[in-house]
């Protein structure tokens, strides 16, 4: 008998029901292709989204090319993406998915790039890194980027081998950065 669904005034756990999708189409043996997963992605939302696509490539239910569409939007889109997956995690999706722009396919960079980041000292090696300095600043200052507490500014010089994606989709052009063994240092900020 199929599930009815919430009664009225509940609320739809729509998380769940992408989760109970991707773990359905395991049991069957399925492929979710990149357009129905994007819909998954969504009901999953952004705190569930990473580990959606950690279960749904561990379990085979997504191509390597799927995985490489939604990796890089996965990871901007959360708010903390190592709180979701830990970093081995995280380093074998992008290896499987390859160096990607903004969902898709790409060669990396072949010089190093300048990078950015702006965060309080403890999370200064994460992997959110930006080409531009005001972006960086403004997440150091907090300004439009509603952080409570004031945070520095960091500076590296990314090899092409680190740089696992580039994602532009939320005008941050943030790379995401394999900071393992990376010389970061602090920048003086240029605002008020």
């Amino acid at each position: 008998m199929p599930d009815p669904g919430p009664g009225p005034g509940e609320l739809r756990d729509l998380a769940a029901e992408a989760s109970a999708a991707v773990a359905e189409a395991a049991r069957r043996g399925d492929q979710i292709g990149a357009d129905r997963f994007a819909g998954l992605l969504l009901r999953a939302g952004r705190t569930e989204g990473p580990v959606l696509l950690s279960t749904a490539w561990s379990t085979g239910t997504i191509t390597a090319e799927t995985l490489s569409v939604h990796v890089g939007r996965v990871w901007s889109m959360a708010e903390y993406p190592d709180a979701a997956l830990d970093r081995p995690v995280w380093t074998a999706l992008f290896a499987a998915a390859g160096f990607t722009v903004d969902g898709h396919p790409a060669e990396r960079p072949t010089a190093p790039v300048p990078l950015w980041r702006g965060s309080v000292p403890e999370r200064r090696a994460d992997w959110s890194w930006t080409t531009r300095r005001a972006v960086a600043e403004g997440y150091a200052t907090g300004t439009g980027a509603r952080r409570p507490r004031t945070g520095r500014l960091y500076r590296t010089l990314a090899p092409p081998s680190a740089l696992l994606a580039f994602n532009t989709n939320r005008d941050e052009d943030e790379y995401v950065l394999d900071t393992t063994g990376l010389t970061i240092t602090e920048a003086p900020l240029t605002g008020p």
